[in-house]
């Protein structure tokens, strides 16, 4: 890949995403840095997802070219979140999800140094993907949403979906849980949610009913392999 790769970023000056691949074993310190010789203005993105490990230094050099990037996907990865805020302040959009395995260490330790080291260099943020990570705590979100004024997206798990109230301005919500009428609850307290995603949860027909009344302006719902629910709840 490195060989070919000066051509094609010499080539394709505009872009604007870049993805490394999950099948890409080499040097990603060495590719980033890469990367970042080269002049790309309308980068905006980059996606390392399911990369279990990468150091600090490719990054910084990385940061120092594109200090504007927009979205970061850190999926399946373990990320150096006070590592990401300090190369990349002026981040909107982040996913973390999925970042960790069980271990023994002090979950609510772990949650607490999560949270603070997600929200303390990332105030801009818009989107947020925290979807499998156990260790997170309903205080968790509650501080999420306290800190990052702008955020408007949220991806999270069934133990902690109650902590989104204190954003009541979300538009769009990814859930996966078991969606019982007190979730559905929090659901209606959004007023201005517009997308709602519970793919793989399990929804019954009094669920979606009580959705349907609760007066939000939702334009898009997402049931992919939901189960629990009937015509009814549909109709």
């Amino acid at each position: 890949v490195l060989p070919h790769l000066p051509a094609l970023l010499r080539r394709f000056t505009n872009l604007t995403s870049i993805k490394i691949n999950r099948s890409f074993t080499g040097d990603i310190d060495a590719l980033l840095s890469l990367i970042a010789s080269f002049d790309l203005p309308s980068l905006h993105s980059l996606d390392i997802s399911n990369k279990r490990t990468f150091s600090s230094h490719g990054l910084r050099q990385f940061s120092q070219k594109f200090p504007t990037l927009k979205s970061l996907n850190c999926f399946r990865t373990r990320p150096d979140l006070v590592l990401i805020a300090e190369c990349f302040p002026n981040l909107e959009e982040i996913d973390v999800s999925y970042t960790s395995e069980y271990d023994d260490t002090d979950l609510h330790e772990k949650a607490l140094a999560f949270t603070s080291a997600l929200t303390s260099g990332l105030k801009k943020l818009r989107k947020v993907n925290l979807s499998g990570n156990y260790f997170l705590e309903y205080s968790s979100i509650v501080t999420l949403c306290q800190n990052c004024v702008s955020l408007e997206a949220l991806a999270v798990d069934d133990n902690i979906v109650n902590g989104i109230r204190e954003r009541p301005q979300l538009r769009s919500l990814t859930v996966m849980s078991d969606v019982t009428l007190e979730v559905i609850d929090t659901f209606v307290s959004l007023k201005f949610l517009t997308f709602l995603d519970l793919s793989r949860s399990r929804i019954s027909d009094e669920a979606l009913c009580a959705l349907a009344e609760g007066g939000l302006p939702l334009r898009e719902l997402c049931l992919d392999r939901c189960r629990g629910y009937g015509f009814r709840g549909i109709s």
